[in-house]
């Protein structure tokens, strides 16, 4: 993926209409594109597929058998204080739940997700209700098979909630993962083994906070830092140029999150003073839905034009967005969408297009690490986000995301590559577990 160099910052350079780009695909598309038509049936498939290698050598690891059978599943529902926060000025404070699924299989392995969950007021156990009440169901499964599982849950289960679905496809992936004793990132084709991240920053009251934020993080390593904001022109036109100010001198890039919070007419008038300096990333300026303002806003802006991604992730909507030209970049979070299975789907729908997506990965280690194993695996993925505070959402593991000078480091270990410390996770401050 090339970029256009702009103020000394690296932008996408998908600038060119998608349209055209789609009309050129059919004969000169290098990858498999099946998922553009029709839908894998198996992991291996869907495999196979999105590498563009053949797969076949993973088939032993999705067979199901007697002696491979889910014999136990356990949901631990988990809150600290810590990863409370705001993410725009105008929204209210969110409690913030880690809902760990672990199944284990009659021959010894285990597979682990976590799945982050939101609440106003107070922790939830919501989450967990919800997977509890699946839970037999994951006990009669006769397949192991990721995506085959997620065509049964949808024919028996078709209200259950993409998040409990993102938590039992990424288990599963987990599961096949150890089976194979390799990381999670190998088995959908390594593209590297690290890559640049940025410290993601919650909401802060002040300026002055922000500029603290910058500096403590940076000692780190960070040298690339996105800010959530008040979602007020007034506010966040301050705080962009108090930022290019303070580090005109720096070798520092930043970034923007709105949370859809602005109209047009602002969000225009933000990116303008954002490009006169050291920002290169305006996420989810509109309603995501706004497809036509989104490609007015690219064609306006020099800036990098990304979505939210959180509440419209579809295959269908993926494909307007490109079809409109609306984005530099798509965004979505595995642990959203339907776990990996789905977001494998959506990636090669990106990739066949030639449209870069820009991995959400905000929340606990295990959410973050199943994200982090696509974006080491796609190469059109550019940034991984490093939630702040790091140790706040390390909790009850025992080794964390890999984050060294800046960079996330693909973990050693078989799956996902963590360790859950067991022990540790029942002081939460919120806890319940359902066995």
């Amino acid at each position: 993926m090339g970029c256009d160099q702009v103020k000394g910052s690296c932008i996408y350079s998908f600038r060119m209409w998608a349209i055209a780009v789609l009309l050129w695909l059919p004969s000169a598309q290098a990858q498999p594109s099946t998922v553009s038509d029709k839908s894998a049936v198996n992991a291996v498939e869907l495999l196979t597929a999105f590498s563009g290698e053949s797969a076949k050598q993973y088939e032993p690891l999705f067979r199901f058998s007697q002696d491979a059978r889910i014999v136990s599943v356990e949901i631990h529902a988990v809150g600290i204080e810590s990863t409370t926060a705001s993410y725009s000025g105008g929204s209210e404070i969110w409690k913030e739940v880690n809902n760990i699924l672990r199944i284990t299989t009659a021959d010894g392995f285990e597979g682990i997700s976590g799945v982050d969950t939101y609440y106003q007021g107070a922790f939830s156990d919501q989450h967990l209700l919800e997977l509890q009440d699946v839970a037999a169901d994951l006990l009669a499964l006769q397949s192991l098979d990721p995506v085959e599982v997620g065509t049964m849950l949808e024919r028996m289960r078709p209200g259950l909630s993409d998040e409990a679905r993102s938590s039992i496809d990424i288990a599963l992936w987990d599961l096949a993962a150890r089976k194979a004793d390799r990381p999670l990132y190998e088995m959908l084709g390594a593209k590297r083994d690290s890559m640049d991240a940025y410290a993601s920053l919650p909401f802060y009251d002040s300026l002055p906070e922000y500029i603290d934020a910058i500096n403590e993080y940076a000692k780190l390593g960070y040298t690339t830092f996105k800010f959530h904001v008040w979602g007020q022109i007034d506010k966040d036109s301050r705080l962009v140029e108090q930022v290019q100010q303070t580090f005109a001198d720096s070798d520092y890039l930043f970034m923007m999150d709105l949370e859809g919070a602005y109209d047009f007419e602002d969000a225009v008038t933000l990116g303008r003073i954002m490009e006169q300096g050291l920002f290169i990333w305006f996420e989810a300026p509109i309603d995501d839905e706004l497809l036509e303002q989104y490609a007015e806003l690219r064609d306006k802006l020099a800036v990098t034009i990304i979505p939210a991604g959180y509440d419209i992730y579809s295959a269908k909507f993926i494909r307007q967005g490109i079809e409109s030209g609306s984005w530099d970049a798509g965004r979505f979070d595995a642990t959203v969408v339907g776990g990996i299975s789905t977001a494998l789907e959506l990636l090669i729908i990106a990739n066949n297009a030639g449209l870069p997506i820009e991995i959400q990965s905000w929340g606990y280690s295990l959410a973050q690490l199943a994200n982090l194993h696509l974006m080491l695996a796609n190469e059109r993925t550019q940034y991984m986000e490093a939630s702040m505070p790091k140790e706040a959402f390390e909790f009850g593991m025992k080794n964390g995301i890999l984050l060294e000078r800046g960079k996330g480091i693909a973990p050693e270990g078989p799956g996902l590559g963590i360790e859950v410390d067991w022990d540790r996770i029942i002081t939460a401050d919120f806890y319940v577990h359902s066995k």
